[in-house]
């Protein structure tokens, strides 16, 4: 009687070439993915710095009953006082934590785009802000400002 065994070669892998098949690829996809969404996930999180930033800026015309002010350009946001007759001033909101003037700069590939900059608005010290409503479009998704109440979504 004749042996019939397998031909290894031509039946697939061994379970140890399997593995190490899988690791090498866990390991690629390991280094390489975080590359892919790093852009989306720039625009991600200046959008919810951006929010954060402008409900700052209402809490604070409220905790100080004065104007401040919302200044956006193409690629930065800041903060400022505005002066007795609720107009802008050079006067920046500072940071709690560091002290340093409220100033946001977007990373790279990531604008404002709606309304188009520069432009600026402020909150009232009822926080209420001075438009009848504002939108800001930041990597194609929106923070709106209601009107009246000033609450920020």
């Amino acid at each position: 009687m004749r042996y019939r065994g397998r031909n290894r070669g031509a039946d697939g892998f061994s379970l140890i070439e399997l593995v190490v098949a899988i690791l090498i690829a866990g390991i690629l996809a390991a280094l390489a993915f975080p590359n892919f969404n790093l852009q989306q996930v720039d625009a991600t999180w200046f959008h919810e710095r951006v929010k954060a930033a402008v409900r700052y800026a209402q809490r604070e015309a409220v905790a100080q009953r004065r104007c401040v002010f919302v200044s956006v350009t193409a690629t930065q946001l800041q903060l400022f006082y505005g002066d007795t007759n609720c107009a802008i001033t050079v006067t920046p909101l500072t940071q709690i934590t560091t002290g340093l003037p409220y100033a946001l700069t977007a990373p790279s590939g990531v604008a404002f785009t709606a309304p188009p900059p520069p432009f600026s608005f402020s909150f009232n010290g009822l926080g209420q802000p001075s438009s009848a409503g504002v939108t800001l479009t930041v990597a194609g998704r929106s923070i709106t400002v209601t009107a009246e109440t000033g609450y920020v979504k």
